[in-house]
């Protein structure tokens, strides 16, 4: 008898402590293939650096409007590194960032007779032990049903923008940022129609090949210009953009008529080709001086190439209207002379 009186009192006594503990409700952050991928670093790992660990909040559920606690699929660091890496291919190539969690908490209320969820996020991030920036960023939405439906929705939104905003802050600093240029002339090429510029070698008239323009009032055409090919390989927020520059006279489709065929008009093409090569040249000297952005270098580099021929174009038909395409001898000579004085003091050729 004493000892049927002593279970029931234990049980009694574990019925009352077993209907206070808290129930418990998990978020998993399913991933988002539309999630922004950060352009100069990756995330390296994700820490849980709140002062209280074991949730993200309170929120009501049920019928009963029964209080829960709330928590992330596998915590807090786990779920948010889950969710990054399962939603975007992130490149290693890119600097090392940890993101440290300060806050993450969740709040539910009543405003104006609707559901409110709000979310408070706070991230901080770190390079090599160093913390470089913190966020401090909250959202929230309102509805008429049940407001907690919305919080992996906010809880998300509130990662891309961390990452986003860190990306865009990264980016603007200048501790080793930038874009690295080197530039070079090319002197030899596989394509048998062209002729590379080389101070040593002067134009034939039998490298005019093309067929002539008899609808033409010149004796003769140079189709000259000035091609470029770069590679560029990108680490973090640092990019090695080699540039290959190249100055062209194309055989297949320079001409000469067989009147033309004279000393007097070789030296005035030659100087067409000459002309380019000044050319190349300035434009050597722009993209080595060039501040090229790390997010749009191939543009700004495609956009001094248009200048450099817009300002070709424009010099070598002033020579030709000075000249009359060479007609002119003492005006010839003039620009004969100038043109050739500034080729000899480049270092280009």
């Amino acid at each position: 008898m004493n000892t049927v009186r002593s279970l029931i009192a234990i049980l009694l006594f574990a019925i009352p402590f077993t209907s206070l503990a808290q129930d418990v409700k998990t978020i998993r952050l399913k991933p988002n293939k539309n999630l922004y991928k950060p352009h100069n670093y990756y995330v390296s790992k994700v820490i849980d650096a709140r002062d209280d660990t074991t949730n993200i909040g309170i929120m009501r559920a049920g019928i009963m409007n029964k209080p829960v606690q709330v928590t992330l699929d596998g915590g807090v660091a786990y779920a948010i590194n889950q969710f990054i890496n399962n939603s975007i291919k992130q490149d290693e190539e890119n600097d090392a960032m940890e993101m440290h969690i300060i806050q993450l908490k969740i709040e539910e209320k009543n405003v104006d007779m609707r559901q409110q969820a709000e979310v408070a996020f706070v991230v901080a991030f770190y390079q090599n032990g160093n913390k470089l920036v913190e966020y401090t960023g909250s959202s929230y939405i309102q509805t008429g049903f049940d407001a907690g439906a919305y919080l992996e929705k906010l809880i998300k939104s509130s990662i891309e923008r961390s990452l986003k905003d860190f990306d865009n802050w990264y980016t603007r600093t200048e501790t080793t940022a930038g874009v690295q240029t080197n530039v070079r002339f090319l002197a030899t090429t596989d394509d048998k129609d062209l002729i590379l510029y080389n101070n040593t070698r002067k134009l034939k008239l039998n490298d005019f090949q093309g067929e002539p323009d008899e609808m033409s009032k010149g004796s003769a055409a140079t189709y000259s210009g000035i091609g470029m090919k770069y590679t560029h390989e990108r680490k973090g927020r640092t990019v090695k953009l080699d540039v290959s520059l190249y100055v062209y006279f194309d055989k297949s489709k320079s001409w000469c008529k067989e009147n033309g065929k004279s000393a007097k008009t070789l030296n005035h093409e030659q100087l067409h080709f000459d002309i380019t090569a000044l050319n190349a040249c300035a434009l050597m000297q722009k993209i080595k001086a060039f501040n090229f952005s790390i997010d749009n270098y191939a543009a700004e580099l495609e956009n001094l190439l248009k200048e450099a021929d817009k300002d070709g174009s424009k010099l070598q038909n002033d020579y030709d209207r000075e000249t009359t395409h060479g007609i002119k001898q003492d005006l010839q000579n003039n620009w004969d002379e100038n043109i050739r004085k500034q080729l000899s003091d480049t270092y280009c050729y």
